[in-house]
């Protein structure tokens, strides 16, 4: 998927979490469903560095 912002496009990459159901239900407008929680964390050193605004995190 080709996205833009601010005029500058970039391309989205799709990264998918593998969850588990857990016990805790929730209601919401009257609907109940189980909360799902992911299986293992990913690791943030994977990311990288991020820049705002000149600032890098």
């Amino acid at each position: 998927m080709h996205l833009s912002f601010l005029g500058t496009r970039y391309q989205s990459q799709r990264q998918t979490v593998e969850t588990v159901e857990t016990d805790t239900v929730a209601s919401f407008l009257g609907n109940r469903y189980y909360l799902h929680r992911s299986v293992q964390m990913t690791p943030s050193s994977h990311l990288g560095l991020r820049k705002y605004r000149g600032v890098t995190y």
